[in-house]
């Protein structure tokens, strides 16, 4: 997460003029009274952060002054030397905190919510609770096997209530859940762990390996997966969401317990024949998928409600209607009666007839067309007309394919090595839909945005511009001047890394979540084919920026004017390079014509510097100087 500062011998801004260099002085300069070791932008409130072996102090840059200043000799990684492989700070994501060397800093004005005054060592874990607008800190203590929990109110902006608690193995929290009755639920380590939300007194903590928790509609019951073997399902990708392509089998068993009490439901665990992967709530009922199948249960008692498990590895939806239940798996959907019977021979296809060229474990994305569908797989791309079960066109797929969408022109943007595909099966497919891409490195493209007219595609140091009939416009390939100038610019082109807090303030940041915007119609990720990121939803999964949150999120900018400015920042790409001279420079270049239009130079490999597209600065250190350049 951190950058690591190596001092900057010289920066200028540059632009071209009869094929001659002008150089400008930096719009604003702070200067510090020792030497700068670290800068860094925290993307949600928007505040520059500048560390010295001495502060931490956080910058307005709109007038380059300093907005607070933290003294003391404690922010030094090692005696004012940086430790590479350390991080000396950490953002609290969906919050307006930093921590910095143990402190709990709000980046606005510099104040202190948690420090060693509170009687712990250090900070070992975080977790949003945007149920009741809250974080939720564990810290260590001095005693091994006690650790200190802090609820932080971010609407108060200050601690809530602490709790000491005894823990049998080290951990940090994970599988967070809230209820109806005032309690919060979380595993740490083997710790199973119930807190009552208002007070902190501690309801439940036994030593459960638990990999999962999820609760009943009434949000009166928590529901505890077992973890899997060796306790390291919850850290593998587990989660509770109808999206079964990516997670990985918990334990077998589920145990029941009163959100309010802490006291198990049920006798005896619900016993599975495998390992859990989800469960969904279906009309007041548990549907439980483990890895060989499905089945409905009662949550009261749980008791299963069909006679038998259907047994379909890939199950990714459920539904309750007249006649039982409809259950679809991959491509395929059957008809169940409401004990779980199938009512039909064989099942039915979701859509087409073509789809029975998918196996039953095949995930897809469907581009659907005025005349048919284009079905991406991991191994194939194919347009089928409606009701006819061969494609009229298709390609192979494999490692080396990716694709994005541009849902108004519906255009199927195809990726594949070093060939471009434009793909709209309305407006025909012929051999012109192909053209061939100089790249250098075509496997590290990861995003394509709608320019008016043309796409842009890019990767960290590479971009290609093309019209919408696949033109090339124009392409260019970055030399880059070592490791860490790559490292540093994977960052800005990164999806949503420009727009930070603008992302996540007004819902807009929704990577994995298989959400749409406004801004996903024209900034999408260069994905693989056959994912199911373009049309399969996630079921069960709670977004961050939901309306009892969002609200509260966007007052903790420093800049609230930035949400504004947002729509109007993303003209530019930027490139950390170097010239055949090899002279070190930041280029910015246009995303609408691929030219140069100013250029950052750079003596160093390893620049510490941060470009705030949203604004429209760049930052950057050199010795006991923090400049800052303003640009258009």
């Amino acid at each position: 997460m951190s950058k690591k500062t190596t001092c900057l011998a010289s920066l200028a801004f540059m632009i071209f003029s009869f094929n001659l260099f002008a150089q400008r002085e930096a719009d604003k300069k702070i200067t510090f009274e020792n030497k700068i070791e670290d800068l860094f932008f925290h993307e949600f409130s928007a505040v520059p952060i500048i560390l010295t072996d001495k502060t931490v102090a956080g910058i307005d840059p709109s007038t380059g002054t300093k907005i607070w200043e933290i003294e003391g000799d404690r922010f030094s990684a090692l005696g004012g030397a940086l430790q590479e492989d350390k991080e000396n700070y950490q953002m609290v994501p969906y919050s307006p905190y930093i921590i910095v060397d143990e402190l709990l800093v709000d980046t606005r004005d510099g104040k202190i919510i948690l420090n060693k005054e509170n009687n712990y060592k250090s900070i070992t874990s975080f977790n949003l609770i945007p149920e009741i607008k809250s974080y939720l800190i564990q810290c260590k203590t001095d005693d091994k096997e006690v650790n200190k929990f802090f609820l932080v109110d971010l609407s108060a902006n200050k601690t809530k209530w602490e709790q000491a608690l005894n823990l049998d193995k080290k951990g940090t929290i994970d599988n967070i859940s809230i209820s109806n009755s005032n309690t919060i639920a979380l595993t740490v380590g083997s710790n199973l762990i119930i807190l009552n939300s208002n007070t902190g007194d501690i309801v439940l903590n036994e030593e459960e390996k638990i990999g999962a928790i999820y609760q009943n509609p009434q949000g009166n019951t928590y529901y505890a997966v077992e973890a899997a073997s060796g306790g390291l399902g919850s850290m593998m990708g587990a989660a509770i969401t109808m999206n079964a392509n990516k997670l990985m089998a918990l334990g077998d068993k589920i145990y029941a317990f009163d959100a309010a009490t802490g006291e198990q439901k049920w006798k005896k665990p619900l016993k599975l024949d495998e390992g859990f992967l989800f469960s969904e709530e279906v009309d007041g009922k548990m549907f439980v998928q483990h890895e060989k199948g499905g089945n409905v249960y009662d949550y009261s008692s749980g008791e299963p409600l069909w006679k038998r498990v259907f047994e379909k590895r890939k199950i990714n939806d459920i539904e309750k209607n007249a006649e039982g239940y409809m259950v679809y798996y991959g491509s395929r959907k059957m008809q169940l009666d409401n004990n779980g019977k199938e009512l039909w021979k064989k099942p039915q296809y979701q859509g087409n007839s073509f789809l029975e060229n998918l196996a039953e474990d095949d995930s897809y994305d469907e581009f659907e067309y005025k005349d048919g569908s284009i079905i991406a797989t991991s191994y194939r791309i194919a347009y089928y007309q409606k009701d006819v079960k061969k494609p009229i066109w298709k390609m192979a797929a494999d490692e080396d394919t990716k694709i994005a969408y541009d849902a108004n022109e519906k255009n199927l943007i195809v990726l594949d090595g070093k060939n471009l595909y434009i793909i709209n099966p309305d407006k025909g497919l012929t051999d012109d839909n192909k053209q061939k891409l100089q790249l250098k490195k075509h496997r590290d493209f990861n995003l394509m945005e709608v320019r008016g007219d043309n796409y842009f595609l890019s990767s960290p140091w590479e971009y290609v511009i093309v019209d919408k009939k696949g033109t090339i416009i124009k392409t260019n390939y970055f030399e880059q001047p070592g490791e860490s100038g790559r490292k540093w610019l994977n960052t800005l082109s990164a999806v949503g890394s420009v727009a930070g807090a603008a992302y996540q303030v007004s819902g807009l940041y929704n990577a994995g979540m298989g959400g749409t915007s406004a801004a996903a119609e024209t900034l999408t990720g260069v994905v693989p084919p056959g994912t199911g990121s373009f049309n399969q939803a996630n079921k069960g999964v709670k977004q961050h920026q939901a309306g009892y949150y969002g609200q509260m999120a966007s007052e903790a900018l420093y800049n609230p004017n930035r949400l504004n400015a947002f729509s109007d920042s993303k003209d530019y790409a930027f490139y950390f390079t170097k010239d055949d001279s090899g002279t070190k420079y930041l280029a910015q270049v246009s995303k609408n014509t691929g030219e140069e239009v100013d250029k950052f130079i750079f003596l160093d490999n390893k620049p510490n510097y941060h470009v705030d597209q949203v604004e429209k600065r760049v930052f950057y250190t050199n010795g006991k100087e923090a400049y800052i350049f303003d640009y258009k």
